[in-house]
């Protein structure tokens, strides 16, 4: 490990005792400015696939090794890219985003002054059961086979009000895709919980278990070990603001709950006006901040 990886290893140490050992620079084109090191890596999703659903065609995502004025460093290092940006003429279909922990403030600012967004929070909880909630007339259970429509639906409608305020995007096929990803989902361990009020679905939540592993999207994000996730939780609109969120997520972080687990993660989008004050309350509290400028040239 170089200098520079030890100090910024030190420095997250000291941010956040949660946040695990940074791992080395990812490969992808290198950029350096200002005492700052980093690599852009560019992703670019297939017409109809999964991840066009929640992510432009094309992404550049930016990695850093910071030098001791960390500010100023994340500064220079955007203004390099975006000069990249400006050569390339990058496409409309894009975005330029960069992961960092939640707590640094200081490199937050130079985010914002280039013109980056808050848009997504993994937020972590301590393991812990689910807080009791009922809701008087509404049952809450595990989902059946039988339950695929009503499921797929309330994921499309938490698509299309995501697109809103976030990074969703309601693009030709999405249901198809949703109803596939629910079902290997399930496939895979994952549990799906709805609500039911007089026969008909007014909520669902999905969740599972996942390790952080080299290679896979959790590495350098969360500590080693077993962690429970909370998915998508969705409510019809018309059912909101009576507990049944809260009802859902109980079930699901009881089931989830054993003594070895390391805590529990979520997703949220943090421009949500619904989103983030809900996860707070059930003890979840942002640990990595991706930011984004959609399209790639709106970097500034």
């Amino acid at each position: 490990m170089t200098p520079a990886a030890q100090r910024q290893r030190a420095r997250f140490a000291a941010l956040d005792p949660l946040l695990p050992a940074p791992p080395p620079l990812p490969p992808g084109e290198p950029v350096e400015a200002g005492g700052a090191t980093g690599t852009i890596a560019h992703v670019r999703f297939a017409a109809g696939s999964w991840q066009r659903l929640w992510s432009p065609a094309h992404l550049q995502i930016l990695s850093a090794i910071l030098p001791p004025d960390a500010g100023a460093g994340m500064s220079a290092l955007l203004s390099a890219w975006r000069e990249r940006i400006a050569l390339a003429d990058a496409e409309p279909d894009s975005s330029c985003t960069l992961t960092w922990p939640s707590r640094d403030v200081v490199v937050a600012r130079a985010l914002l002054d280039h013109g980056l967004a808050p848009q997504l929070a993994l937020a972590v909880r301590a393991p812990a059961k689910g807080e009791t909630c009922s809701v008087p007339g509404v049952i809450v259970r595990e989902s059946s086979s039988g339950d695929l429509e009503e499921i797929v639906a309330l994921r499309f409608e938490e698509l299309r009000y995501t697109s809103f305020v976030g990074h969703g995007v309601v693009r030709p096929g999405a249901e198809a895709l949703l109803a596939e990803e629910i079902r290997r989902g399930l496939q895979f361990g994952g549990r799906v919980w709805v609500a039911e009020e007089e026969g008909v679905t007014v909520g669902m939540v999905t969740s599972g278990k996942r390790s952080p592993l080299p290679g896979d999207a959790l590495a350098g994000r969360l500590p080693p070990g077993e962690w429970g996730y909370v998915g998508t939780l969705a409510v019809t609109a018309a059912a909101r603001g009576r507990g049944i969120g809260r009802a859902l997520t109980a079930a699901a972080h009881d089931e989830l709950f054993s003594p070895s687990l390391r805590g529990t993660f979520v997703s949220y989008n943090p421009a949500n006006p619904l989103s983030p004050v809900f996860w707070h309350r059930q003890g979840y509290r942002p640990l990595w901040t991706t930011w984004a400028a959609s399209p790639a040239a709106a970097l500034r």
